[in-house]
């Protein structure tokens, strides 16, 4: 009996803080948003660090319902946007998500969870493009680069004080299982607003080597193996955007002795890795490899096409998967393909697990949302001048890198990938801003 009670007085708790929120947020999407974000950086370290119930991370569902109504209600801001490419492609992926599922006569139940698991984070784009403002986008950055001194205490309490390794450390992310894996996208967008910060002088060099210098600490303590690949990418890649630079060429020669540390950190502390990362032939295979591996597991490399040759087995299967959200489970129910083919661990890598569902036509237009993000970053950046163009650099960075966390590991499907899609939207933001006059070009005379 008193059970009873304490969980309908929980319940009714919980109805009124959403009502209460409901009232609060309303009509207010940018301050939505912003706890969206806010609630990225720390819903899972409040769940599995600090104890609070499990069913807090669900909280970014429900104020992702509240944008989608605000999108609706607010469509007509959108007049001074022109993002009808990654529109095109996502509404492509979508169509083809629900083709494969009438196709195959998919359980609605998986369909509608495959939606939330995936549809949430495009729907936060497109409402961080039609509501935010670039102060918005300074504010936010700000905030994230003010996180990371936070996140390094995190990580060297977790690792000395509380013992943990490998998967289990994740610093602001938590504590659980695979948790690293959303601390590698934080920590590859901090290198990577860093270096672009530094390029166009927006953070002085003594920063840039803080600011890498705890990114690097991170990735040794917490076996972040990736980022010794990706941070030499985003260098090469600025330096080509701003080609010739040589703050860059400055700025990556600090960041080259900044990985030789932390390298040497990471196979001190994991001695296994020094002969598996003895050269960067060992490090690319190594990388490609899973860490979940047993006699049926797949690797990186071989998920996807594995999946293709005898999984998908029939011509609809190959172009359409076997229905959207199919390939998962629905909370503690798991979808028969799962409870099949679980044991080749394909659901770790996000490109495998789009493969499976929704065939090669979704996983294409998956990707070419991100390519037309791209394209529409250097489209943007050649109306801009070096005082704005380097947002569209960082969406650049982070599109072509998409490309690499989708192989890499199942982090694009996690609440980390909110900060992710944020990111994705500068181009646009600044855009709009500069078609409605709320940003003024050197060169250009105000009317």
């Amino acid at each position: 009996m008193i059970i009873n009670f304490l969980l309908a007085g929980i319940l009714v708790s919980g109805l009124l803080i959403l009502i209460f929120t409901t009232f609060l947020v309303w009509n207010k999407p940018v301050l939505i948003i912003y706890i969206q974000l806010g609630f990225c950086y720390f819903s899972r370290f409040l769940v599995f660090q600090i104890g609070f119930p499990e069913p807090l991370k669900y909280f970014s569902d429900y104020l992702t319902m509240i944008l989608l109504l605000q999108i609706i209600l607010h469509f007509n801001k959108t007049k001074y946007l022109n993002i009808r490419k990654p529109l095109l492609f996502f509404i492509l992926y979508a169509a083809v998500a629900v083709v494969s599922t009438i196709y195959n006569r998919s359980n609605l139940l998986f369909f509608f969870w495959g939606m939330r698991l995936n549809f949430r984070f495009f729907i936060f784009f497109f409402a961080c493009v039609i509501f935010l403002r670039r102060t918005d986008i300074d504010k936010l950055l700000k905030f994230q680069l003010y996180l990371l001194p936070v996140n390094t205490v995190i990580i060297l309490f977790q690792y000395f004080v509380q013992g943990l390794r490998f998967d289990f450390l994740g610093g602001l992310f938590g504590n659980q299982e695979s948790c690293n894996s959303e601390l590698n996208l934080y920590m590859f967008l901090i290198t990577a607003v860093s270096i672009v910060f530094y390029t166009v002088k927006k953070i002085n060099l003594p920063l840039l080597i803080i600011n890498i210098g705890m990114v690097s600490l991170t990735a040794a303590l917490s076996e972040l193996k990736i980022l010794y690949v990706i941070i030499p990418f985003v260098v090469l890649i600025v330096f080509i955007y701003y080609f010739p630079n040589v703050r860059i060429l400055r700025a990556g020669l600090f960041i080259a002795l900044l990985l030789i540390v932390s390298f040497s950190l990471l196979v001190t502390i994991y001695p296994h890795w020094r002969v598996q990362l003895s050269n960067i032939d060992d490090i690319i295979l190594n990388t490609a490899k899973t860490e979940y591996t047993h006699a049926f597991s797949l690797s990186r490399m071989t998920a996807g096409p594995y999946l293709f040759q005898n999984v998908l087995t029939t011509p609809s299967q190959k172009l359409l998967g076997i229905g959207f959200g199919s390939a998962g489970n629905f909370l503690s129910f798991e979808s028969p393909f799962f409870i099949r083919y679980s044991m080749l661990n394909y659901d770790i890598f996000h490109y495998a697990y789009i493969l499976a569902e929704i065939g090669i036509i979704g996983l294409i237009a998956y990707c070419l949302f991100f390519m037309s993000i791209s394209y529409e970053s250097i489209r943007i950046k050649r109306i801009l001048n070096l005082e704005f163009d380097f947002y569209c650099c960082i969406s650049f960075i982070i599109s072509l890198l998409v490309l690499v966390f989708i192989v890499y590991h199942p982090s694009m499907y996690m609440d980390g990938a909110f900060i992710f899609y944020f990111h994705l939207t500068f181009p646009f933001i600044i855009e709009r801003d500069l078609n409605e006059g709320n940003l003024i070009l050197k060169g250009t005379v105000e009317n």
